[in-house]
């Protein structure tokens, strides 16, 4: 051994001090992540430094919860930026919930397809009648009208521990809303018909009630207004993976939530005055409207130089 080489750790001893495998070593140097900082020209054998320690234990400590390959290396790279390493973090958490979710959703698809006798079991919630009806307008424009494609032809309702999301596709729009609320029961979704979502709205309308109580099982839906109920048999459909799709679109990007009055928007929308934009998509001129943040961080309609206009959504 070299005089050098008695002042690194082999790979056998970095091993030891992180937690990683030899050949989990051997694979992130050859992967680029986590290079050694000496190999043997003859050998080959791999060394590295006291300073290689730490970043190594945080390769297995993300190694050991699933982060993907390149959330590792961003990880390491950023080590000295504690906030881009909580960004990552957070977005890697998110994933694991959301794939817990769906694991639980799907087991209990498989459940009712083994054991149809099953006692069916059900969720309720306790929903602010307001919010689920801007929840429902947020998403009805997108409900697919394809004759074809049934299983867009509807409106997810899917139920989380504190609220519900709704979500409705055509294939070329995806829209998703949810709303908080209290939650007694496990995680359920089902896929409501858009003639039960339009028939909903119209309750949601009804005064005499702050709240909905909204009642979701695999074999129906009924809802709660005022003491007037509102029974749905849910689409006996798979509605897509819409969280696959979106992380397929989004990676790692960083998305923010902006919240926004859903009635001030169509509002602001169907004025007079209102500033049209024109885009071309596949060789066919479209007007579209454009819609912006302010300096307040606000959502805005802006003009075609990205000026905020005026009648903009508080």
């Amino acid at each position: 051994m070299t005089a050098v080489e008695s002042e690194l750790r082999s790979i056998g001893e970095l091993a030891r001090a992180s937690g990683l495998t030899v050949s989990a070593l051997r694979f992130y140097d050859r992967s680029g992540v986590l290079a050694p900082a000496r190999v043997d020209p003859v050998t080959g054998y791999r060394w590295y430094t006291e300073e290689q320690v730490d970043p190594a234990r945080l390769v297995a400590g993300l190694r050991r919860v699933g982060m993907p390959l390149a959330g590792i290396a961003e990880a390491l790279r950023n080590r000295h930026r504690p906030a881009e390493v909580h960004r990552l973090l957070d977005a890697h958490l998110r994933r694991l919930e959301d794939g817990l979710a769906d694991a639980r959703r799907e087991l209990s698809r498989i459940r009712s397809l083994i054991d149809p006798e099953e006692i069916i079991v059900t969720t309720r919630l306790v929903l602010s009648r307001t919010d689920l009806a801007a929840a429902v307008d947020a998403v009805r424009f997108a409900v697919g009208a394809d004759p074809g494609l049934p299983v867009l032809s509807g409106v997810l309702v899917e139920v989380e521990p504190d609220g519900v999301r709704l979500v409705a596709t055509d294939r070329h729009r995806l829209a998703v809303a949810r709303v908080g609320g209290t939650v007694d029961g496990p995680p359920v979704s089902a896929l409501l018909p858009v003639a039960a979502v339009d028939e909903l709205r119209a309750l949601l309308d009804l005064d005499g009630a702050d709240t909905a109580e909204v009642v979701v099982a695999t074999d129906r839906v009924t809802v709660t207004v005022a003491g007037r109920p509102l029974t749905a048999v849910p689409l006996p459909y798979d509605f897509p993976d819409y969280r696959r799709l979106l992380r397929a679109q989004l990676g790692d990007v960083p998305t923010y939530r902006i919240p926004f009055d859903g009635a001030a928007l169509r509002a602001a929308l169907t004025a007079d005055g209102v500033p049209v934009c024109h885009r071309a998509h596949e060789g066919v001129e479209h007007e579209v409207v454009a819609l912006g943040l302010d300096g307040r961080g606000e959502l805005r309609l802006v003009d075609p130089n990205g000026v905020v206009a005026a009648g903009g959504v508080e």
